[in-house]
């Protein structure tokens, strides 16, 4: 990338960022300058929107999580209003299934990759405040920060998620904070300088620094085993292997102020001549006996134990991993802000939150805008949406640098942004396979809420009583969402046309006897069977069929392939259970058009 760009850009940004008097640009005149800068880079002049019924649809499921109901699609086509795609998006927004929506995003973006087995413990309660944070249209570096430097009952304090997902594991945490607040995947030179870009193994283990005081314990108060708390360790313990005076002086047989493996044998101590790790540190000129005073003054090593904390974070010695290792000192890695040594874990924690959230630290927004982006239009400025940084390089770099100037003028404002992103062009583009780049369109994948969400409005009910067999990853709440979530589950930060089916996904839709059950056309309060009593077996209520289960009316063809499958069948219950089983396994059900 050229420098002297980058350091323009930059320079426009802080300019824009810290002038008091800095223009907040509405949505839609952002979301014209950037659509000006990608047709004019990808020689486009216009592009063809979807219809009304699709964009509610599309922005349905992208806001709330859901499809738009028959009815809502019906309404809002016969709404005469020029404006009415504007006013729907914010309707859309003050809606609490918004930030419920939202909160599960961000449920799999952090869970997917949770290193605790536990982790399943937090997802309610992390639903919940996430949920509550963005229906408040909390900035999102606020929303950062909680996240950063929670503390308390897991249980109750759904910012803790981020902490307990990785056990309070100093290098964990800064790995995961780095890569999903920066966009910057730091983590491979927790072993070694990175092998491609420019981060060396100290940078790593500095920002590493941050977080070394962070705990995870039981709640030895409390009587549930799935009560964690997240807490800081900031006064030092000094632990030792908990051998008395009397018990040493009774080992020391000889009474020389040393003890040797045969005298240790079949005490409490003999453990330690057991551990070859622990006699290498302990045992100073290596002659396999100990001192007494080299056992009483001796303490296990003290580098980063999860959950337990550690005074000072210590960059383990790979030529001597037995060894306490080096003391690192909090640095942010990409500006070199730094922070005394011997500070509390909250002030270290609130540090690195305000070093990663900083309106001059340009990757900060853009690893956001970049997500958001990716999400609503299927294309991304850079990709994977969790590996950008100053090593790469991104499309349409001028317009994703307008985004950024907008949302930081806007101090984070999240529902700004996706205002902005479904004001565009790009996003309201309609489907073409038949060009490359921002203007090709295909369908993507939905997230499993979103296809649960599209399942239980098809089978016409609230929720489905389906059984999950992994409750320790999925959680016990909402078992049928739970289910769905386990067979159609992934980590939303990877790239949709990376996300491959499976036999189990397919098995699913075609046999699952509750789907079988509810699909049914002999029961009354079924979908087939309130469209059968309102409307027969003709056009109307094929029409009605596919907008109940894809959210659209048939196109000419599909109608009369339906037609003539019905005319042709002697039992027009089981056809129109046939059609509706055959909408719901086509590949367009799962999708988002």
């Amino acid at each position: 990338m050229n420098i002297l760009y980058r350091a323009t850009i930059q320079m426009l940004l802080v300019t824009i960022v810290s002038s008091v008097s800095a223009e907040r640009p509405e949505p839609r005149q952002t979301a014209a300058e950037v659509d000006k800068l990608i047709r004019a880079a990808e020689q486009m002049r216009l592009m063809q929107k979807v219809d009304d019924a699709t964009f509610l649809r599309r922005i349905s499921l992208d806001l709330i999580g859901r499809p738009a109901t028959a009815g809502e699609i019906t309404r809002f086509g016969l709404t005469p209003s020029p404006g009415k795609r504007t006013a729907i998006v914010e309707q859309l927004l003050a809606s609490n299934e918004y930030g419920e929506n939202w909160a599960r995003y961000w449920r799999d973006v952090i869970l997917m990759r949770a290193t605790n087995v536990r982790s399943a413990i937090v997802r309610e309660s992390f639903e919940e405040w996430m949920a509550e944070s963005l229906n408040k249209n909390q900035a999102w570096d606020n929303i950062v920060e909680e996240l950063l430097t929670a503390t308390g009952s897991v249980t109750e304090n759904g910012a803790t998620a981020l902490l307990f997902a990785h056990e309070g594991t100093a290098e964990e945490i800064a790995a995961e904070a780095s890569r999903l607040f920066l966009g910057i995947q730091i983590q491979c030179a927790n072993c070694h300088d990175h092998p491609w870009d420019r981060w060396k193994r100290d940078e790593f283990h500095e920002f590493a620094a941050f977080f070394p005081r962070v705990t995870v314990r039981r709640d030895r108060n409390a009587d549930s085993q799935r009560a964690y708390v997240v807490g800081s360790k900031d006064t030092p313990e000094r632990r030792r292997f908990g051998v008395s005076d009397f018990l040493l002086t009774r080992i020391d047989k000889n009474h020389d102020q040393v003890i040797s493996k045969q005298e240790a044998k079949r005490s409490p101590v003999s453990r330690v001549f057991n551990n070859d790790r622990i006699m290498e540190r302990i045992d100073k000129d290596g002659d396999g006996k100990l001192t007494i005073e080299e056992l009483k003054t001796a303490q296990p090593a003290n580098n980063n134990r999860p959950g337990q904390g550690s005074a000072e974070h210590l960059m383990p010695n790979l030529e001597n991993p037995a060894s306490e290792g080096t003391r690192m000192d909090p640095v942010f890695f990409l500006n070199d802000r730094k922070i005394k040594s011997g500070t509390t874990d909250l002030k270290r924690r609130t540090s690195a939150a305000g070093f990663i959230s900083s309106r001059r630290n340009e990757w900060f927004a853009k690893a956001i805008v970049n997500r958001m982006w990716a999400e609503l239009t299927g294309t991304a400025f850079f990709a994977p949406v969790d590996d950008i940084g100053p090593d790469r390089e991104a499309d349409h770099e001028a317009a994703l640098d307008i985004l950024c100037a907008g949302f930081i003028s806007n101090r984070y404002d999240l529902k700004w942004l996706l205002q902005t992103i479904i004001a565009t062009d790009i996003y309201q583009r309609a489907i073409n396979t038949d060009v490359d780049g921002f203007t090709r369109m295909e369908p993507t994948r939905l997230r499993s809420d979103q296809l649960y969400a599209v399942l239980c409005q098809s089978l016409g009910v609230e929720e489905l009583k389906l059984k999950v067999t992994d409750r320790r990853r999925f959680g016990r709440s909402n078992p049928g969402r739970a289910a769905i979530s386990a067979t159609f589950g992934f980590d939303p930060s990877i790239s949709r046309d990376e996300v491959a089916s499976s036999i189990p996904q397919a098995l699913f839709l075609m046999n699952s006897p509750e789907i079988n059950q509810l699909i049914s056309g002999r029961r009354n309060d079924s979908p087939i069977g309130r469209i059968t009593n309102t409307f027969g077996y003709d056009v109307d209520a094929v029409s009605e069929l596919y907008l109940a289960v894809l959210g659209r009316e048939p196109e000419e063809g599909e109608l009369k392939v339906c037609l003539d499958f019905l005319k042709d069948s002697s039992n027009s219950v089981e056809a129109m259970e046939d059609l509706f089983w055959a909408l719901l396994n086509s590949s367009e059900f799962q999708r988002k058009r």
